[in-house]
């Protein structure tokens, strides 16, 4: 295409990844949730104004911010669906902006939860609206890489909340975290301003002149003859009108055929798996998790998750840049099998450390936290929103995202409820729960997941639908008819029809 080799040297994709780095930042309001609410635990004047928080008030305050997404995802939907992909994002930030403000200003247990309850609100609506924006405008020979970053992003906020919650004068010391959530949604609203509207959004709505004018302007510095330009644009109406040719689209058409069971069963898996795979524990009660083990003092608990974090940082984001390279399957094998191990670790170390009192015991559980952690990186972070976006088409894509982000939402709330309240009660039995998980999650990853590294969009429709083996062949068919056609200054009525019979395929399944 119109591009130089090197995005970095090129205008059109510099703008393009500019853009979807602000909906990576989408992700910055989850900061409230494991790094800050860890460091909060730690603090002594964030447990003497709330009352030193336990059991079911701890897990209220901790679920409270999912309870609202099971709602407003589908909310998402509809207006990522009827108003645009931006839209969704510009709302979702908004709101979440309005539910730091209360945070910061809570006087009471009731505020802050009131404060959470709007977090969640507005997130689960950009968790829907962002990721499909970032899929439907970013470059395809960036696609994949920063789709996998997505979500690392999130580890930026949870960096700088670990080292925010120090111990400062008066309630300051808690609050300026707090103050400080609106960073991510306003740099959001900043950077995306001028972030262009799905292609597929707008051909949708008739406006197929301006979705060509962007596909040129971010995928060939303008240039709308070419040849990717207009396979792209094609395809895209190919699709819309085969669409359109059916039936609304509805939640049902998940049930309707075999390639939409698996991908519903796929992205529901994946959605509970991101907080049921023993990081719940982990990353929300990390401070009563280390008292347990005998480390007491505050500096301490907030230097092992402010380390935690940058630590988090890197590997998430090492892994989303080279997800292309390495592919799906393996890191979600590597990532499912070292978290079993580094747990077994960690199970057996805390219940040496219960029925003994000895402390090298309890010390020597911060390393396997990091090492199961460094692997639930790898997997966990970069791959379920990316790997959930990639394999529904797009006349199904909101909609899945609506359902990931509310059965995610759903399956946390339950998660952290719980936690605190299983912790006090049975710590052996509980920990042993989440094996049972690790262990069917990696059975899950050798029969569903289904390797996309290479494909575009379409191939992997073809996989979700045919199967390894021959959704590949029909993938290698289709490659080859698009880098026919691609080879060409124009398109014929042939390479046309052959377009939409493909782009009916993969909107119809």
């Amino acid at each position: 295409d119109n591009t130089n080799e090197l995005w970095w040297k090129d205008q059109g994709i510099r703008k393009n990844v500019f853009h979807c780095f602000g909906l990576c930042l989408c992700v910055f309001y989850l900061v409230h949730d494991q790094s800050l609410l860890t460091g909060l635990q730690a603090l002594p004047r964030w447990n003497a104004y709330f009352g030193s928080p336990t059991g079911n008030t701890l897990g209220l305050i901790a679920s409270s911010i999912f309870l609202p997404s099971i709602i407003t995802a589908f909310a998402g939907d509809y207006i990522a669906a009827h108003y645009g992909r931006k839209i969704a994002v510009w709302i979702g930030s908004v709101i979440i902006i309005a539910g730091a403000i209360l945070n910061a200003a809570a006087q009471n247990t009731g505020q802050f939860v009131g404060g959470r309850i709007l977090l969640g609100s507005g997130g689960a609506i950009t968790k829907v609206g962002a990721p499909a924006l970032l899929h439907e405008i970013a470059h395809p020979r960036l696609r994949g890489i920063i789709g996998g970053c997505y979500y690392g992003f999130y580890y930026f906020g949870s960096f700088t909340s670990a080292w925010l919650t120090c111990e400062l004068f008066h309630d300051w010391s808690w609050r300026m975290p707090c103050v400080f959530q609106v960073v991510g949604p306003s740099l959001v609203l900043l950077i995306t301003c001028t972030a262009p509207e799905s292609p597929r959004f707008l051909i949708d709505h008739d406006r197929n002149e301006r979705a060509l004018q962007i596909l040129a302007k971010y995928h060939a510095n303008g240039d709308e003859s070419d040849a990717l330009v207009q396979w792209e644009y094609q395809e895209i109406c190919s699709a819309i009108a085969k669409e359109r040719e059916m039936k609304k689209t509805s939640y049902l058409d998940f049930f309707r055929t075999k390639g939409n069971r698996k991908r519903l069963f796929v992205l529901c898996t994946l959605s509970v798996a991101t907080n049921w795979a023993g990081n719940g524990i982990i990353s929300y009660y990390l401070a009563p998790v280390l008292r347990q083990v005998g480390v007491t003092d505050p500096s301490q608990i907030t230097g092992i998750n402010g380390g935690l974090a940058g630590y988090n940082l890197v590997l998430a984001l090492a892994a989303g840049l080279n997800v292309e390279r390495v592919g799906r399957r393996p890191l979600f094998f590597a990532g499912f099998i070292g978290m079993f191990f580094s747990y077994c670790f960690v199970m057996g170390l805390s219940a040496g450390y219960a029925n003994t009192g000895n402390s090298s015991m309890g010390i020597a559980v911060i390393p396997f936290l990091w090492f199961f952690y460094g692997f639930y990186d790898i997997s966990l972070t970069p791959l379920p929103y990316h790997y959930t976006s990639e394999i529904l088409p797009y006349a199904l894509r909101s909609k899945g995202l609506a359902i990931f982000t509310s059965v995610q939402n759903c399956a946390n709330a339950l998660n952290q409820w719980v936690n605190p309240i299983a912790l006090a009660a049975s710590k052996s039995i509980h920990y042993a729960v989440y094996l049972v998980i690790l262990l069917f999650l990696i059975a899950f990853t050798y029969f569903f997941i289904v390797e996309t590294r290479g494909l575009s969009l379409e191939e992997i429709s073809l996989v979700m639908d045919y199967g390894r083996k021959e959704g590949r062949e029909k993938a290698k068919e289709l490659g080859a008819h698009n880098a026919h056609v691609e080879a060409k200054d124009g398109m014929d009525g042939a390479s046309q029809h052959g377009d939409k019979a493909v782009a009916g395929h993969v909107e119809r399944v």
